[in-house]
């Protein structure tokens, strides 16, 4: 399960600077979480969650900036996963 969680993660941002590539990536990851009930409360958590983690693990390296872009990034693909 870790494994392809870390396998999805990459696939996303290996494909940052292609917009066509991360909407088709995306979606296909998104249509694997259709058996789930994505909710935006669960976006959240999720997101939260590996936020806390990054911070734990890189401290003062990850800042502000880190931070807001990695929160920016989760949210669009959490979101793109409710719908």
């Amino acid at each position: 399960m870790a494994m392809r969680f870390m396998n999805g993660l990459n696939q996303i941002i290996s494909s940052l600077h292609d917009p066509k590539g991360l909407k088709i990536i995306v979606e296909t990851l998104g249509f694997q979480h259709l058996d789930l009930e994505v909710t935006v409360p669960r976006v959240v958590i999720f997101r939260d969650a590996i936020i806390d983690l990054l911070q734990v693990e890189m401290g003062g390296r990850f800042n502000m900036r880190a931070r807001e872009g990695w929160a920016t990034f989760l949210n669009y693909v959490g979101g793109s996963y409710i719908y």
